[in-house]
């Protein structure tokens, strides 16, 4: 599969690296083009490509992991996602690091009216860099990875992306709903939640 991250920081690079041992190829986008990041998808392997913004499109499961001041330019910049499914990873976390005001609506409703054509799916959010880059194996257990989203086709396909991962995942149904349960300062929010056979 064709998957793509827009916002290759660090939280970008620890997905991709599970997207890529998994065995499927990266589109590596920023805002500075696809030259600054040659560096950083050759250490990731063949598997991760660099690319322009204006290219996102060409995958079919894009993971946006830029800054929540970011979002207005970045739903700016790429090109219609039309039926491409957007997964969020965002925070409605402000540069100095307080809360954006929603006005009660979740944070990923806000990232679907930027980016109105795509299948947005809320994931991964809820953990810090450190959980997102371990094995999501513990012992015999599994790291629970929570997924909302208003299509369930797309809920799907991510589903079975973060159990390729080693996740086991929980649907917590829509994004008005279920995603912010898992957004910054919602009650699942930075838990380090993992599951075990009984």
């Amino acid at each position: 599969m064709q998957t793509a991250i827009i916002g290759t920081g660090k939280i970008g690079e620890a997905i991709a690296k599970k997207l890529i041992k998994a065995g499927h190829s990266v589109l590596l986008t920023n805002n500075k083009g696809a030259e600054s990041l040659k560096d950083k998808a050759a250490s990731l392997g063949n598997l991760a490509i660099p690319a322009d913004i204006s290219e996102v499109n060409q995958a079919e499961v894009l993971f946006l992991t830029v800054r929540w001041s970011h979002l207005q330019q970045v739903a700016a910049d790429v090109p219609n996602l039309e039926g491409k499914i957007l997964v969020d990873v965002t925070n409605p976390i402000l540069d100095d690091m307080s809360f954006d005001d929603l006005k009660g609506k979740a944070a990923s409703e806000i990232v679907q009216e930027l980016f109105p054509k795509a299948r947005v799916v809320k994931t991964l959010n809820h953990y810090f860099l450190k959980w997102i880059d371990e094995d999501p194996k513990v012992d015999n257990g599994k790291r629970i990875a929570f997924v909302s989203g208003d299509d369930t086709e797309a809920k799907n396909t991510v589903t079975n992306l973060l159990n390729e991962f080693g996740f086991k995942s929980i649907d917590l149904g829509n994004l008005a709903a279920g995603s912010k349960l898992q957004q910054a300062g919602g009650s699942l929010a930075a838990l380090n939640i993992v599951s075990y056979p009984a």
